[in-house]
Parts: C-alpha cells; sequence; structure tokens
C-alpha cells in the first residue's frame, strides 16, 4: 500500500510541478490526524494557495471534505507514516541535516576510482563528498522511484545513489571508458543495476537517451561552453512530461574572479531554468587548486521555458585546457 502511494505522490508531483520532497513535507506536518488552517500550512510548507489546492484535488482520497483546515484521513495518516518513517526531517531544517559518514561506501569509491583524466577536466571529488551528494539527494526525495542519469560520473556518485537501492533507474553516460568500466564492476559485484553508455557529450543526444528521465546530474567542465553544452543535454534527456524535473550540476571558480559566474548564471537562465538551491563550496576536489579545490552545487528546476540551448552537434572547445 505505500509504495503503491508513493508512485501516486511521485505522478502528482510530475503534473503539478511541486517537488515531491514538499508533498512530503504536508504530510509530515499534518501528522497524525491534525487538522491545520489552509493558511497555515501555507506558510508552514511555503506553496501557494493554487498548488496546494492542486495537490488536494489530485489526492482527493487522502484528505477529509473541504473546509478552511487540511486534515488527512485516518487511512492516509497510516499511510503517511509508512511512507515518511521516522526519521523524516523537514524542509526548514535543511541547515542542521546530519549526513552519516558510510566507512563501507567511503572506501568503496576511494579505491574504485581511476586516475583523472586532465584533458577532460578530470578532478575527483573526495569520497565525502561523493556520499554527501547522495545524502542530499535522499533528503530532497529525488532518488526514491526517479529515473536518474549521470551525465559523466568520474567521482562514481552513482555508486553512492545506488547504495539506497531506491531509485527506478541508473543511467552513468561517460566520454572515459576507464569510469564506465570501474562503475560497471562494482554495480556487477553489488548487485546495483546501473547501466552504463559510452557517450561525449558533444555528439548529438541519442533518442534512447532523450526525454528518459525525471533527474540529471553533471560535474561538466567549467567554462561557459562547457556548462552550456552539458545543461541542453540534461535538458533533453529530462521527461518534458514530468513538470517536476530536476538538475543537479556542479561549477567551481575562485572568489578572486566572481565575475565568471555571471555567465553561468547567463546560460541558466537563458535556458529557462530555475535555480532552487546553490550550495557555496559543497564538492571538495583532489587537486583544482585554481578554484580552491571547491565547487558549488547547483539545483535547478524546469519551468515551462526550460529549452536546451544546444540540439545537435557540437564542434567547439568545452574544455579549459585548448
Amino acid at each position: 500500500m505505500a509504495e503503491s502511494s508513493y508512485k501516486k505522490l511521485l505522478e502528482v508531483s510530475r503534473i503539478v510541478g511541486l517537488p515531491i520532497k514538499k508533498i512530503l513535507d504536508i504530510l509530515y506536518y499534518l501528522g497524525s490526524g491534525k487538522r491545520i488552517l489552509n493558511n497555515n500550512l501555507l506558510q508552514t510548507v511555503g506553496v501557494s494557495r493554487n498548488v496546494l489546492n492542486q495537490v488536494k484535488q489530485q489526492l482527493e482520497e487522502f484528505f477529509i471534505q473541504k473546509s478552511q483546515f487540511t486534515v488527512l484521513s485516518n487511512q492516509a495518516t497510516t499511510i503517511a507514516k509508512k511512507i515518511l518513517g521516522e526519521s523524516y526531517t523537514p524542509e526548514e531544517k535543511l541547515i542542521n541535516i546530519s549526513l552519516a559518514k558510510n566507512t563501507q561506501l567511503l572506501s568503496l569509491i576511494s579505491h574504485s576510482q581511476p586516475q583523472p583524466i586532465r584533458g577532460y577536466d578530470q578532478f575527483l571529488a573526495d569520497s565525502e563528498t561523493v556520499v554527501k551528494r547522495a545524502a542530499l539527494m535522499d533528503f530532497f526525495a529525488d532518488i526514491e522511484g526517479k529515473r536518474i542519469l549521470f551525465l559523466g560520473d568520474d567521482d562514481f556518485t552513482s555508486v553512492a545513489i545506488a547504495f539506497y537501492r531506491k531509485a527506478q533507474t541508473i543511467t552513468v553516460v561517460d566520454i572515459d571508458k576507464k569510469i564506465l568500466d570501474g562503475i560497471q564492476e562494482i554495480s556487477d559485484s553489488s548487485s546495483y543495476q546501473i547501466t552504463t553508455k559510452p557517450y561525449d557529450a558533444r555528439e548529438k543526444l541519442s533518442p534512447e537517451l532523450s526525454g528518459k528521465y525525471d533527474i540529471v546530474f553533471t560535474d561538466p567542465p567549467y567554462t561557459r561552453e562547457g556548462i552550456s553544452l552539458f545543461l541542453s543535454r540534461a535538458v533533453q534527456a529530462l521527461d518534458p512530461t514530468n513538470q517536476a524535473g530536476r538538475i543537479y550540476f556542479c561549477y567551481g571558480n575562485s572568489d578572486r574572479a566572481k565575475e565568471r559566474y555571471l555567465p553561468i548564471y547567463e546560460v541558466i537562465i537563458s535556458s529557462g531554468l530555475m535555480i532552487r538551491w546553490v550550495f557555496d563550496k559543497f564538492n571538495r576536489y583532489s587537486g583544482a587548486e585554481s578554484i580552491g579545490s571547491a565547487s558549488s552545487l547547483f539545483i535547478c528546476d524546469v519551468t515551462p521555458k526550460t529549452k536546451p540551448k544546444i540540439t545537435g552537434e557540437y564542434k567547439g572547445n568545452i574544455y579549459t585546457e585548448r
């Protein structure tokens, strides 16, 4: 019952365009049959009246008859408890999120990553960063039931995501065969069911990857051209029927040259994406001293104006070393 109900919540998220985390927060605050004034619920969760009404309409069977209060039915209360579990954390406590180290996973990742290829702008994030990325995505409910694409994955973040065993599918594409072989080896030995495919982002995105995913994660070359190309491929890979599609991407730059962030924001805006969060210096790397061995993690949501800037083959340079 809880599994089928969660799929229903995912479908509502896709239709309404409200992140699944917000829908789960609504269930959390309604708690054990609590009734909350609609206005208070709006303020607590931070959604508009129109969106809340759409959610209630889509989940009509979850709620008791319409009034100035929002109340879960007894059955929905039971389902909500099973879906949320004992450790669910509402969004307001994000700053205090505890990202516990998983020593088994840390060891698996750190001992499996191949040497980075400088020509591909590869700088490996440390294994703790990789585990934190997965913990953050899980916190935002961006793993369970989701079709996830990694557009390049020299850090093996896909392995950390697969460790949760919640995703519907996990696909990794990369230009570097050693990366794919390493991830596939871990996947096979751990029964993670990660699919790996060779792909150069400068090539046109294939039909088997286009429009198939709910979440895309990428740590692209830190050039305007690289960001523009990889965000374009990420947008193309997202399922256009999912109004809650999301892209995670990384970008780093020296604080002494902050103006270099401006073209990156221009790319994001001109792609029709909404910046939901930016976590400054979230990613930590071995090497990459020119950017302080750190980069920010951007989380962007699709909008009705989202579109790829590049759709066909790209022949320009995308890497920092020309």
